[in-house]
């Protein structure tokens, strides 16, 4: 049996198109790995709902809520049929200490998150800056 195999036998599940993995608010449960499919991850902003990412196999998501131990900050929905593996929170640890791979992919994952999010805030500051000014005032 491959590896891969073994693995969704042990942690993973299938889920139809639509099924929303979780909330903005809810603790966490988890982390995600998706081995097939797509999994749009959004956040509602004054009742819309924006697009922050959408993922596809060997993407994982959902680790940030477990590894800071706050509510999650984003929606997670079943963009296509898939298999994703969940790793609980407590098996996370282990996974981390056990796995310095992994560990390094989920520090590069993270930066490139908070880059990602860098260049949003660039963006609305410049759309929002009165008359062209680029940095913002403090109160």
């Amino acid at each position: 049996m491959k590896e891969k195999d073994r693995l969704f036998k042990k942690f993973g599940q299938r889920f139809p198109r639509g099924t929303t993995l979780f909330e903005e608010g809810q603790v966490c449960r988890g982390m995600f790995i998706i081995q097939k499919g797509r999994v749009r991850l959004y956040k509602r902003v004054s009742g819309k709902e924006i697009t922050i990412d959408v993922l596809g196999p060997d993407d994982f998501f959902g680790e940030m809520a477990c590894l800071i131990n706050q509510p999650r900050s984003i929606n997670a929905v079943i963009e296509e049929e898939s298999e994703i593996l969940i790793i609980q929170p407590e098996m996370l640890d282990e996974l981390f200490r056990g796995n310095p791979e992994m560990s390094l992919k989920i520090i590069g994952n993270l930066a490139s998150r908070l880059h990602k999010t860098y260049g949003i805030i660039e963006k609305l500051i410049e759309d929002n800056a009165p008359g062209g000014q680029k940095e913002p005032s403090l109160p």
